[in-house]
């Protein structure tokens, strides 16, 4: 039978529910000491192959007297730098047409003490010059994200807002429009987005800047593009040997699944060096075992060799498998392994002072998260995420042992009283019965 929890109550801004001791889980390591209450925990791959639910519900923070600490657990952050650079541009006269003017000119003369005078009127046009500037693009390198750019301009009348026409392109020809009336100021102020320009879409060469009829003049002085390049999400890894088996003359490769969090992705290792596997891979979902096909034709290597791209890693679906399985096109000599890839996760809590804390985690019975930080934070989950201090889990000790990972099975003290049940309701109904035979067929005396 399972054991009652020991102890109910309310987590800090947190919704109802019952809160678990510190033995109720499978495993716990001590943490570091840190001197910010804000503190975040990569969890290692050990520790996500002992966790019994796919959302990392069952893990928990307790402070010295086992307390319980407000967490979450969330990715951890892709590291990414930011840069700026001048961007070039090219300045062109750009005329407009107005309304004509009407031109009176009186012309005199005087010949022989006699004066004479010309008028002549004329319609001419009135054209206003104003510049236009075509911005090179492609200043940035291909890594990186067009964050924004900065322009530093001057204008008249100089308290008129500045009306732009933003458009895009490959080729001076062929521009779209993706702001047709972008404002801008120069009015002092800390706020950026007053003199930026942002949303600019990727893959486009050129931008060019074309001023309303609402100015007069404007001067293009400096660009400066901001950007931002990502750097490669951290990952974990887990080796794995597969089962081969025969099943209607086809060979599988058997990969069963070590834990309820799922891998975003998985390698093909040939077993031997310099090798490339195709095949097809399979996924079971329910305990019957059903494989239906998810990859067609994938393509695995493990060459290493620099002028050699090596494999991608084959994406998975976010969905609780059972197992995988692989088969090859042409015979192996020998059963591949597996590398499965899942995210570094970090787990961010608050705590309330009471060091040292202890990580503890596997639980079958949790229910799920039990706190939410991020509803007694100021700011985003991942400005926090970033803010807090690192700290990481020392060496793993068992808490409440494996049993915490699965359920005991349970002796069937139920079907056993049905069937005893039963048994004697037979024997008193088979007993009765005889009785009443017994009776039916004595002889009455005379």
């Amino acid at each position: 039978m399972h054991r009652m929890l020991r102890c109910v109550g309310l987590l800090l801004l947190g919704p109802t529910m019952v809160i678990a001791a510190q033995s109720d889980f499978a495993y716990q390591a001590s943490l570091e000491e840190a001197d910010q209450s804000l503190q975040r925990v990569p969890l290692p791959v050990e520790i996500i192959l002992t966790l019994t639910r796919a959302d990392l519900g069952d893990i928990a923070v307790f402070n010295a007297d086992g307390k319980q600490q407000v967490h979450t657990v969330l990715r951890a952050a892709v590291p990414s730098r930011e840069f700026t650079r001048a961007l070039p541009f090219h300045e062109f006269s750009h005329y407009q047409r107005q309304h004509s003017k009407t031109v009176t000119t009186r012309e005199k003369n005087q010949q022989a003490g006699s004066i004479s005078e010309l008028e002549t009127t004329q319609t001419v046009p009135v054209q206003t010059l104003r510049k236009d500037y075509l911005l090179e693009l492609d200043a940035g390198e291909s890594s990186s994200k067009l964050e924004r750019i900065d322009l530093q301009w001057t204008h008249e009348p100089a308290d008129q807002i500045l009306e732009l026409k933003v458009e895009v392109g490959n080729a001076l020809d062929d521009l779209r429009v993706i702001n047709a009336r972008k404002s801008l100021t120069n009015r002092d102020s800390t706020d950026i987005s007053w003199r930026s320009i942002e949303g600019i879409p990727p893959g486009y060469r050129y931008l060019r800047l074309t001023p309303l009829p609402s100015v007069t003049r404007f001067e293009l002085q400096r660009v400066d593009a901001h950007y931002r390049e990502s750097g490669v999400a951290a990952e974990l890894r887990h080796r794995l040997e597969t089962e081969q088996f025969e099943e209607d003359g086809i060979t599988y490769y058997n990969i069963p699944f070590p834990s309820q969090v799922n891998a975003d992705s998985m390698r093909v290792i040939p077993a031997t060096a310099n090798s490339v596997i195709n095949g097809q891979l399979y996924a079971s979902w329910d305990k019957a075992g059903t494989r239906s096909p998810i990859q067609h034709g994938f393509r695995q290597h493990n060459i290493d060799n620099q002028d050699i791209r090596p494999s991608s890693a084959i994406k998975l679906a976010r969905r609780p498998y059972r197992s995988l399985a692989l088969t090859s096109d042409v015979a192996l000599p020998q059963a591949p392994a597996i590398d499965l890839i899942y995210p570094q996760y970090e787990l961010l809590f608050l705590g309330d002072g009471q060091s040292p804390y202890t990580l503890a985690w596997g639980n079958f019975e949790s229910n799920g998260p039990v706190s939410n930080l991020a509803a007694i934070l100021q700011g985003s989950l991942q400005q926090a995420q970033q803010d807090a201090a690192l700290v990481r889990p020392g060496a793993i000790a068992p808490a409440g042992g494996e049993s915490r990972l699965t359920p005991q099975p349970a002796l069937p003290w139920k079907k056993w009283l049905l069937w005893t049940l039963l048994i004697f309701a037979v024997i008193v109904t088979a007993r009765m019965a005889f009785k009443l035979y017994r009776e039916m067929n004595t002889s009455p005396s005379i």
